[in-house]
Protein backbone atom coordinates (compact mmCIF):
# COMPACT_ATOMS: atom_id res chain seq x y z
CA UNK A 1 0.00 0.00 0.00
CA UNK A 2 1.34 3.42 -0.95
CA UNK A 3 1.89 6.19 1.58
CA UNK A 4 -0.92 8.22 -0.01
CA UNK A 5 -3.39 5.33 0.28
CA UNK A 6 -2.44 4.81 3.92
CA UNK A 7 -2.99 8.52 4.60
CA UNK A 8 -6.41 8.32 2.99
CA UNK A 9 -7.38 5.36 5.16
CA UNK A 10 -6.07 7.12 8.26
CA UNK A 11 -8.16 10.13 7.33
CA UNK A 12 -11.31 8.05 7.11
CA UNK A 13 -10.62 6.58 10.53
CA UNK A 14 -10.22 10.06 11.96
CA UNK A 15 -13.48 11.43 10.53
CA UNK A 16 -15.74 8.55 11.55
CA UNK A 17 -17.70 9.95 14.49
CA UNK A 18 -19.78 8.10 17.00
CA UNK A 19 -23.40 7.25 16.30
CA UNK A 20 -24.48 10.07 18.58
CA UNK A 21 -22.77 12.73 16.44
CA UNK A 22 -25.04 14.79 14.24
CA UNK A 23 -24.16 16.86 11.15
CA UNK A 24 -24.72 20.04 13.16
CA UNK A 25 -22.44 18.76 15.92
CA UNK A 26 -19.78 18.02 13.33
CA UNK A 27 -19.94 21.39 11.65
CA UNK A 28 -19.74 23.14 15.01
CA UNK A 29 -16.85 20.99 16.19
CA UNK A 30 -14.61 22.56 18.78
CA UNK A 31 -10.97 23.28 17.94
CA UNK A 32 -9.91 20.41 20.21
CA UNK A 33 -11.26 17.98 17.63
CA UNK A 34 -9.01 19.48 15.00
CA UNK A 35 -5.65 19.00 16.66
CA UNK A 36 -2.78 17.08 15.02
CA UNK A 37 -3.49 14.14 17.34
CA UNK A 38 -6.69 13.46 15.39
CA UNK A 39 -4.56 12.77 12.28
CA UNK A 40 -6.68 15.27 10.33
CA UNK A 41 -4.05 17.97 10.01
CA UNK A 42 -1.26 15.74 8.63
CA UNK A 43 -3.65 14.48 5.94
CA UNK A 44 -5.64 17.62 5.14
CA UNK A 45 -2.65 19.93 5.41
CA UNK A 46 -4.00 22.19 2.68
CA UNK A 47 -7.05 23.18 4.75
CA UNK A 48 -7.34 25.84 7.41
CA UNK A 49 -8.78 25.25 10.90
CA UNK A 50 -12.07 26.89 9.93
CA UNK A 51 -12.35 24.67 6.83
CA UNK A 52 -11.71 21.29 8.45
CA UNK A 53 -15.24 20.97 9.95
CA UNK A 54 -16.65 21.01 6.40
CA UNK A 55 -14.27 18.23 5.39
CA UNK A 56 -15.36 16.25 8.43
CA UNK A 57 -19.00 16.85 7.58
CA UNK A 58 -18.57 15.66 4.00
CA UNK A 59 -16.78 12.45 5.03
CA UNK A 60 -19.30 11.58 7.73
CA UNK A 61 -20.91 8.23 6.73
CA UNK A 62 -24.38 9.79 7.02
CA UNK A 63 -23.56 12.30 4.29
CA UNK A 64 -22.18 9.71 1.90
CA UNK A 65 -25.21 7.49 2.49
CA UNK A 66 -27.51 10.39 1.64
CA UNK A 67 -25.91 10.72 -1.79
CA UNK A 68 -25.46 7.12 -2.94
CA UNK A 69 -27.64 4.04 -2.94
CA UNK A 70 -26.53 0.86 -1.27
CA UNK A 71 -24.45 0.10 1.83
CA UNK A 72 -22.12 -2.07 -0.23
CA UNK A 73 -20.81 1.00 -2.04
CA UNK A 74 -20.67 3.72 0.61
CA UNK A 75 -17.32 2.78 2.16
CA UNK A 76 -15.79 2.44 -1.29
CA UNK A 77 -16.96 5.93 -2.23
CA UNK A 78 -15.60 7.43 1.00
CA UNK A 79 -12.18 5.83 0.50
CA UNK A 80 -12.07 6.95 -3.14
CA UNK A 81 -12.95 10.52 -2.17
CA UNK A 82 -10.33 10.53 0.59
CA UNK A 83 -7.59 9.09 -1.60
CA UNK A 84 -8.20 11.53 -4.45
CA UNK A 85 -8.29 14.48 -2.07
CA UNK A 86 -5.10 13.33 -0.34
CA UNK A 87 -3.13 13.19 -3.61
CA UNK A 88 -4.60 16.33 -5.24
CA UNK A 89 -5.52 18.61 -2.33
CA UNK A 90 -4.65 21.89 -4.03
CA UNK A 91 -6.60 21.08 -7.20
CA UNK A 92 -9.67 19.75 -5.37
CA UNK A 93 -9.76 21.97 -2.28
CA UNK A 94 -12.21 24.63 -3.50
CA UNK A 95 -14.45 22.05 -5.15
CA UNK A 96 -14.60 19.94 -1.99
CA UNK A 97 -15.43 22.92 0.20
CA UNK A 98 -18.06 24.44 -2.08
CA UNK A 99 -19.73 21.03 -2.46
CA UNK A 100 -19.57 20.35 1.29
CA UNK A 101 -20.95 23.80 2.14
CA UNK A 102 -23.82 23.47 -0.34
CA UNK A 103 -24.64 20.03 1.07
CA UNK A 104 -24.55 21.31 4.64
CA UNK A 105 -26.76 24.32 3.84
CA UNK A 106 -29.22 22.03 2.09
CA UNK A 107 -29.50 19.75 5.11
CA UNK A 108 -29.26 22.41 7.80
CA UNK A 109 -30.83 25.62 6.42
CA UNK A 110 -31.39 27.11 9.87
CA UNK A 111 -27.88 26.32 11.11
CA UNK A 112 -26.18 27.34 7.86
CA UNK A 113 -23.32 29.73 8.53
CA UNK A 114 -20.42 31.17 6.61
CA UNK A 115 -17.03 29.51 6.52
CA UNK A 116 -14.61 32.03 5.09
CA UNK A 117 -15.18 32.69 1.41
CA UNK A 118 -18.66 32.58 -0.10
CA UNK A 119 -19.84 29.60 -2.13
CA UNK A 120 -19.86 31.75 -5.23
CA UNK A 121 -16.20 32.73 -4.80
CA UNK A 122 -15.13 29.18 -4.09
CA UNK A 123 -17.20 27.84 -6.97
CA UNK A 124 -15.57 30.32 -9.35
CA UNK A 125 -12.09 29.33 -8.19
CA UNK A 126 -12.93 25.65 -8.54
CA UNK A 127 -14.15 26.24 -12.10
CA UNK A 128 -10.93 28.09 -12.90
CA UNK A 129 -8.88 25.21 -11.51
CA UNK A 130 -10.84 22.74 -13.65
CA UNK A 131 -10.15 24.81 -16.75
CA UNK A 132 -6.47 25.20 -15.90
CA UNK A 133 -5.76 21.57 -14.98
CA UNK A 134 -2.90 20.05 -16.93
CA UNK A 135 -3.83 16.42 -17.45
CA UNK A 136 -0.58 14.66 -18.18
CA UNK A 137 -1.49 11.31 -16.61
CA UNK A 138 -4.44 9.08 -15.79
CA UNK A 139 -4.34 10.33 -12.20
CA UNK A 140 -4.65 13.91 -13.45
CA UNK A 141 -7.65 12.79 -15.49
CA UNK A 142 -9.21 11.25 -12.38
CA UNK A 143 -8.71 14.56 -10.57
CA UNK A 144 -10.46 16.45 -13.39
CA UNK A 145 -13.42 14.04 -13.34
CA UNK A 146 -13.61 14.18 -9.56
CA UNK A 147 -13.61 17.98 -9.47
CA UNK A 148 -16.17 18.23 -12.28
CA UNK A 149 -18.63 15.91 -10.56
CA UNK A 150 -18.36 17.87 -7.30
CA UNK A 151 -19.09 21.06 -9.23
CA UNK A 152 -22.05 19.45 -11.01
CA UNK A 153 -23.48 18.30 -7.67
CA UNK A 154 -22.90 21.75 -6.17
CA UNK A 155 -24.78 23.15 -9.16
CA UNK A 156 -27.71 20.77 -8.54
CA UNK A 157 -27.87 21.97 -4.95
CA UNK A 158 -27.30 25.70 -5.25
CA UNK A 159 -27.11 27.16 -8.77
CA UNK A 160 -29.16 25.34 -11.41
CA UNK A 161 -27.37 26.55 -14.56
CA UNK A 162 -26.27 24.31 -17.45
CA UNK A 163 -23.38 22.05 -16.52
CA UNK A 164 -22.50 21.02 -20.07
CA UNK A 165 -19.29 23.13 -20.09
CA UNK A 166 -18.18 21.47 -16.83
CA UNK A 167 -18.82 17.87 -17.84
CA UNK A 168 -17.50 18.42 -21.36
CA UNK A 169 -14.28 20.04 -20.11
CA UNK A 170 -13.53 17.13 -17.77
CA UNK A 171 -14.40 14.47 -20.35
CA UNK A 172 -12.17 16.11 -22.96
CA UNK A 173 -9.32 16.18 -20.46
CA UNK A 174 -9.91 12.50 -19.66
CA UNK A 175 -10.23 11.39 -23.30
CA UNK A 176 -6.61 10.25 -23.79
CA UNK A 177 -6.97 7.89 -20.80
CA UNK A 178 -10.57 6.73 -21.25
CA UNK A 179 -9.50 3.12 -21.85
CA UNK A 180 -7.69 3.15 -18.50
CA UNK A 181 -10.67 4.78 -16.77
CA UNK A 182 -13.23 2.37 -18.25
CA UNK A 183 -12.02 -1.08 -17.30
CA UNK A 184 -13.31 -4.61 -17.70
CA UNK A 185 -14.52 -4.78 -14.11
CA UNK A 186 -16.89 -2.47 -12.31
CA UNK A 187 -14.51 -2.05 -9.38
CA UNK A 188 -11.74 -0.73 -11.65
CA UNK A 189 -13.90 1.68 -13.67
CA UNK A 190 -13.83 5.28 -12.49
CA UNK A 191 -17.43 5.99 -11.39
CA UNK A 192 -17.04 9.73 -12.03
CA UNK A 193 -16.67 9.21 -15.77
CA UNK A 194 -19.96 7.27 -15.91
CA UNK A 195 -21.84 10.03 -14.06
CA UNK A 196 -20.36 12.80 -16.20
CA UNK A 197 -21.11 10.97 -19.45
CA UNK A 198 -24.75 10.82 -18.39
CA UNK A 199 -24.81 14.45 -17.25
CA UNK A 200 -23.35 15.56 -20.57
CA UNK A 201 -25.69 13.44 -22.70
CA UNK A 202 -28.82 14.46 -20.78
CA UNK A 203 -28.16 18.14 -21.47
CA UNK A 204 -27.03 17.43 -25.03
CA UNK A 205 -30.39 15.75 -25.66
CA UNK A 206 -32.22 18.92 -24.63
CA UNK A 207 -29.95 21.26 -26.58
CA UNK A 208 -29.51 19.08 -29.65
CA UNK A 209 -25.73 18.93 -29.26
CA UNK A 210 -23.22 16.12 -29.63
CA UNK A 211 -21.53 14.44 -26.64
CA UNK A 212 -17.76 14.03 -26.50
CA UNK A 213 -17.72 10.31 -27.33
CA UNK A 214 -19.88 7.20 -27.59
CA UNK A 215 -19.38 5.00 -24.57
CA UNK A 216 -19.03 1.26 -25.16
CA UNK A 217 -19.30 -0.64 -21.86
CA UNK A 218 -17.01 -3.65 -21.57
CA UNK A 219 -19.05 -6.88 -21.52
CA UNK A 220 -17.92 -7.72 -17.99
CA UNK A 221 -18.66 -4.26 -16.59
CA UNK A 222 -22.36 -4.20 -15.83
CA UNK A 223 -23.89 -2.23 -13.00
CA UNK A 224 -26.22 0.65 -12.22
CA UNK A 225 -24.22 3.60 -10.96
CA UNK A 226 -24.81 4.14 -7.24
CA UNK A 227 -24.53 7.93 -7.43
CA UNK A 228 -26.48 8.89 -10.55
CA UNK A 229 -28.63 5.80 -11.05
CA UNK A 230 -27.69 5.36 -14.71
CA UNK A 231 -27.17 1.94 -16.26
CA UNK A 232 -23.96 1.85 -18.24
CA UNK A 233 -25.64 -0.21 -20.97
CA UNK A 234 -27.98 2.70 -21.63
CA UNK A 235 -25.28 5.28 -22.38
CA UNK A 236 -24.70 4.22 -26.02
CA UNK A 237 -28.44 4.53 -26.69
CA UNK A 238 -28.48 8.05 -25.25
CA UNK A 239 -25.56 8.96 -27.52
CA UNK A 240 -27.48 7.66 -30.54
CA UNK A 241 -30.50 9.70 -29.49
CA UNK A 242 -28.31 12.79 -29.27
CA UNK A 243 -27.05 12.12 -32.81
CA UNK A 244 -30.60 11.67 -34.05
CA UNK A 245 -31.95 14.81 -32.39
CA UNK A 246 -28.99 16.82 -33.70
CA UNK A 247 -29.70 15.62 -37.24
CA UNK A 248 -33.39 16.48 -36.95
CA UNK A 249 -32.73 19.95 -35.54
CA UNK A 250 -30.17 20.78 -38.23
CA UNK A 251 -32.29 19.34 -41.04
CA UNK A 252 -29.50 17.04 -42.24
CA UNK A 253 -31.65 13.89 -42.28
CA UNK A 254 -34.59 12.99 -44.51
CA UNK A 255 -37.87 11.56 -43.25
CA UNK A 256 -36.93 8.14 -44.64
CA UNK A 257 -33.50 8.23 -42.98
CA UNK A 258 -35.05 9.51 -39.78
CA UNK A 259 -37.56 6.66 -39.52
CA UNK A 260 -34.95 4.09 -40.50
CA UNK A 261 -32.56 5.32 -37.80
CA UNK A 262 -35.36 5.40 -35.21
CA UNK A 263 -36.19 1.77 -36.00
CA UNK A 264 -32.52 0.75 -35.69
CA UNK A 265 -32.13 2.38 -32.28
CA UNK A 266 -35.49 1.02 -31.11
CA UNK A 267 -34.46 -2.55 -32.01
CA UNK A 268 -31.21 -2.19 -30.07
CA UNK A 269 -33.02 -0.84 -27.00
CA UNK A 270 -35.69 -3.55 -27.19
CA UNK A 271 -32.97 -6.21 -27.10
CA UNK A 272 -31.52 -4.85 -23.87
CA UNK A 273 -32.85 -6.93 -20.97
CA UNK A 274 -31.99 -5.37 -17.57
CA UNK A 275 -33.16 -8.52 -15.77
CA UNK A 276 -30.59 -10.67 -17.56
CA UNK A 277 -27.87 -8.05 -17.13
CA UNK A 278 -28.25 -7.96 -13.36
CA UNK A 279 -28.54 -11.74 -13.10
CA UNK A 280 -25.33 -12.23 -15.06
CA UNK A 281 -23.35 -10.08 -12.61
CA UNK A 282 -25.02 -10.96 -9.34
CA UNK A 283 -21.74 -10.92 -7.43
CA UNK A 284 -21.35 -7.17 -7.94
CA UNK A 285 -24.47 -6.42 -5.87
CA UNK A 286 -24.38 -7.91 -2.39
CA UNK A 287 -27.81 -6.88 -1.22
CA UNK A 288 -31.08 -8.21 -2.70
CA UNK A 289 -32.89 -4.95 -2.07
CA UNK A 290 -30.22 -3.01 -3.93
CA UNK A 291 -30.58 -5.34 -6.88
CA UNK A 292 -34.34 -4.91 -6.95
CA UNK A 293 -34.03 -1.13 -6.73
CA UNK A 294 -31.51 -1.03 -9.59
CA UNK A 295 -33.75 -3.24 -11.70
CA UNK A 296 -36.66 -0.83 -11.25
CA UNK A 297 -34.40 2.08 -12.17
CA UNK A 298 -33.14 0.32 -15.30
CA UNK A 299 -36.70 -0.42 -16.45
CA UNK A 300 -37.71 3.23 -16.02
CA UNK A 301 -34.67 4.42 -18.01
CA UNK A 302 -35.31 1.88 -20.76
CA UNK A 303 -38.93 3.01 -21.11
CA UNK A 304 -37.82 6.66 -21.12
CA UNK A 305 -35.47 6.07 -24.07
CA UNK A 306 -38.27 4.27 -25.92
CA UNK A 307 -40.52 7.26 -25.28
CA UNK A 308 -37.86 9.64 -26.62
CA UNK A 309 -37.83 7.65 -29.87
CA UNK A 310 -41.62 7.87 -30.13
CA UNK A 311 -41.43 11.61 -29.56
CA UNK A 312 -38.81 11.90 -32.31
CA UNK A 313 -41.34 10.51 -34.80
CA UNK A 314 -43.59 13.55 -34.42
CA UNK A 315 -47.21 14.24 -33.57
CA UNK A 316 -48.67 11.30 -35.53
CA UNK A 317 -47.46 8.95 -32.77
CA UNK A 318 -48.79 11.01 -29.84
CA UNK A 319 -51.32 8.33 -28.65
CA UNK A 320 -48.47 5.81 -28.42
CA UNK A 321 -46.33 8.46 -26.74
CA UNK A 322 -48.95 9.16 -24.09
CA UNK A 323 -49.33 5.44 -23.40
CA UNK A 324 -45.57 5.02 -23.03
CA UNK A 325 -45.40 8.14 -20.82
CA UNK A 326 -48.03 6.57 -18.54
CA UNK A 327 -45.84 3.46 -18.31
CA UNK A 328 -42.78 5.55 -17.44
CA UNK A 329 -44.68 7.41 -14.72
CA UNK A 330 -45.85 4.09 -13.29
CA UNK A 331 -42.29 2.75 -13.23
CA UNK A 332 -41.03 5.96 -11.61
CA UNK A 333 -43.68 5.54 -8.91
CA UNK A 334 -42.46 1.98 -8.35
CA UNK A 335 -39.00 3.37 -7.61
CA UNK A 336 -40.40 6.08 -5.32
CA UNK A 337 -42.42 3.51 -3.38
CA UNK A 338 -39.21 1.74 -2.42
CA UNK A 339 -39.22 4.20 0.46
CA UNK A 340 -35.46 4.72 0.62
CA UNK A 341 -34.28 7.84 2.43
CA UNK A 342 -31.93 8.98 -0.33
CA UNK A 343 -32.26 10.09 -3.96
CA UNK A 344 -34.09 7.69 -6.26
CA UNK A 345 -32.19 8.83 -9.37
CA UNK A 346 -35.10 8.68 -11.81
CA UNK A 347 -35.38 12.42 -12.47
CA UNK A 348 -34.46 11.87 -16.12
CA UNK A 349 -37.26 9.34 -16.85
CA UNK A 350 -39.72 11.57 -14.98
CA UNK A 351 -38.64 14.60 -17.03
CA UNK A 352 -39.07 12.65 -20.28
CA UNK A 353 -42.55 11.46 -19.26
CA UNK A 354 -43.59 15.03 -18.39
CA UNK A 355 -42.80 16.09 -21.96
CA UNK A 356 -46.06 14.38 -22.98
CA UNK A 357 -48.16 16.61 -20.71
CA UNK A 358 -50.20 19.48 -22.07
CA UNK A 359 -52.33 22.33 -20.70
CA UNK A 360 -50.33 22.30 -17.46
CA UNK A 361 -51.61 24.91 -15.01
CA UNK A 362 -49.74 26.42 -12.07
CA UNK A 363 -51.13 23.88 -9.62
CA UNK A 364 -49.95 20.95 -11.74
CA UNK A 365 -46.56 22.60 -12.29
CA UNK A 366 -46.18 22.95 -8.51
CA UNK A 367 -47.03 19.27 -8.09
CA UNK A 368 -44.47 18.29 -10.74
CA UNK A 369 -41.77 20.30 -8.97
CA UNK A 370 -42.70 18.66 -5.66
CA UNK A 371 -42.39 15.21 -7.25
CA UNK A 372 -38.98 16.10 -8.68
CA UNK A 373 -37.78 17.15 -5.26
CA UNK A 374 -39.18 13.94 -3.77
CA UNK A 375 -37.36 11.85 -6.37
CA UNK A 376 -34.09 13.61 -5.56
CA UNK A 377 -34.84 13.64 -1.83
CA UNK A 378 -34.36 17.41 -1.90
CA UNK A 379 -30.73 17.00 -3.01
CA UNK A 380 -31.11 18.87 -6.32
CA UNK A 381 -33.46 21.81 -5.67
CA UNK A 382 -31.85 24.20 -8.14
CA UNK A 383 -31.62 21.59 -10.89
CA UNK A 384 -35.30 20.70 -10.36
CA UNK A 385 -36.27 24.36 -10.78
CA UNK A 386 -34.23 24.49 -13.99
CA UNK A 387 -35.84 21.31 -15.33
CA UNK A 388 -39.32 22.66 -14.64
CA UNK A 389 -38.47 25.91 -16.44
CA UNK A 390 -37.33 23.86 -19.44
CA UNK A 391 -40.55 21.82 -19.39
CA UNK A 392 -42.66 24.99 -19.29
CA UNK A 393 -40.74 26.34 -22.29
CA UNK A 394 -41.36 23.14 -24.27
CA UNK A 395 -45.06 22.98 -23.30
CA UNK A 396 -45.58 26.55 -24.50
CA UNK A 397 -43.93 25.85 -27.84
CA UNK A 398 -45.85 22.62 -28.38
CA UNK A 399 -49.16 24.35 -27.70
CA UNK A 400 -48.23 26.82 -30.42
CA UNK A 401 -46.87 24.18 -32.83
CA UNK A 402 -48.13 20.68 -31.87
CA UNK A 403 -46.35 19.21 -34.92
CA UNK A 404 -42.91 19.95 -33.43
CA UNK A 405 -40.88 17.36 -31.55
CA UNK A 406 -39.77 18.40 -28.09
CA UNK A 407 -36.18 19.12 -29.05
CA UNK A 408 -37.41 21.23 -31.98
CA UNK A 409 -39.24 23.36 -29.42
CA UNK A 410 -36.03 24.23 -27.63
CA UNK A 411 -34.41 27.47 -28.72
CA UNK A 412 -30.64 27.41 -29.08
CA UNK A 413 -28.98 28.13 -25.76
CA UNK A 414 -31.95 27.39 -23.50
CA UNK A 415 -30.74 27.43 -19.89
CA UNK A 416 -31.32 24.01 -18.36
CA UNK A 417 -29.53 21.87 -15.79
CA UNK A 418 -30.54 18.21 -15.81
CA UNK A 419 -30.45 16.78 -12.30
CA UNK A 420 -29.53 13.20 -11.39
Amino acid sequence: MSREQQLALDALDSVTPTQESSPVTLICATPSRLTPETQLLPVWKGFGQHELPLVEFLFHPDQISSLVYGPTFQDHMRSTLAFQLAVATEQLKDGVLVFAKALFDNKNPIAASSFGDSKGDRGSRALQKLGNLATGSVEDARTALHLALMLVTYNDLSVGVPTLPISRSALLQAMPWRHQLIRATTEDTDPNIICLLFVEMAECLVLGQMPVFRYEPPPENTIIDRYYGISQELLPFLYDLCTLSRSIRTGTITWQERNSRINEIANEIDQWKPELVLEAHESVILDAREKYHFLLQAKAFKSATQLLLLQAQGSNTSPLGRAKATQVLSEVLDVIHQGIDRPKYVLFPYFVACLELSNVDNEMATAILATMNEISNGMAPSACQSMLACLKHIWRNQRRRPDLTWFECVDQGLMVAMGP
